[in-house]
C-alpha cells in the first residue's frame, strides 16, 4: 500500500466519523420542519364618530378592535366644528374599563389628546394594547361649551407599525 493510498483512506475514513463526532458534542446540526404561515386583519371600529355638545357634559366612545390581530397602537383623527361665540376646547381620556359617573376604574383614566380646539383636525395617539374583540372607553371631556358644537372621531390603524409583531407558534 502506498503512502498517499494510506492517506486518502485515513481522510475518507475521518470525513465519515467527524460529522457524528460534532453532532454529538453539539458542534453542528441539522434541524429540519414545517411552518405554517396565515395572515390576518386589522381595524378598529367607534360606537359612533359623531358627538355633539351642548353643555359640558362628559360623553364616551367606545373603540373595538375588530381585527385578529392584537392592536399596540390607534390613531384617532379628532375634527371640530366652530361654533356660534367663544370656542370650547377639548380633552380624550381613555381608560381599559367602561366609564361610570365620568371615572375611570379607580381613577381619572390616562389623557391622550388636549385640549383641543374648536375649528381644528387633530390625530391623537393611544398605545394601550388592544386585543381582538376588546374594546376601549374613549371620555370625550368638553370645557367652555356655549352653543352646539360637533366632535367627529374617526379610529385608524397604521399597519405594521399600530400592530402587534408576529410571533411563532409552532416551536
Amino acid at each position: 500500500m502506498s503512502r498517499v493510498t494510506l492517506v486518502v483512506g485515513l481522510l475518507l475514513l475521518g470525513a465519515g466519523v467527524l460529522p457524528t463526532i460534532a453532532t454529538a458534542a453539539g458542534i453542528g446540526a441539522r434541524a429540519t420542519g414545517t411552518t405554517t404561515v396565515s395572515t390576518g386583519t386589522w381595524g378598529a371600529t367607534a360606537s359612533t364618530t359623531t358627538l355633539t355638545f351642548s353643555t359640558n357634559t362628559d360623553q364616551v366612545v367606545v373603540v373595538t378592535n375588530t381585527g385578529s390581530i392584537p392592536l399596540t397602537a390607534r390613531t384617532y383623527d379628532v375634527t371640530i366644528s366652530k361654533p356660534k361665540g367663544k370656542a370650547p376646547t377639548f380633552t380624550v381620556f381613555r381608560c381599559a374599563v367602561a366609564w361610570v359617573s365620568t371615572r375611570c376604574s379607580g381613577g381619572a383614566g390616562t389623557e391622550i389628546g388636549g385640549p383641543l380646539n374648536a375649528n381644528t383636525t387633530t390625530s391623537i395617539t393611544s398605545t394601550a394594547p388592544l386585543a381582538p374583540g376588546a374594546s376601549m372607553y374613549l371620555q370625550v371631556e368638553p370645557s367652555g361649551v356655549k352653543s352646539a358644537t360637533t366632535v367627529q372621531m374617526v379610529p385608524q390603524v397604521t399597519a405594521p407599525s399600530q400592530l402587534r409583531a408576529p410571533v411563532r407558534t409552532d416551536q
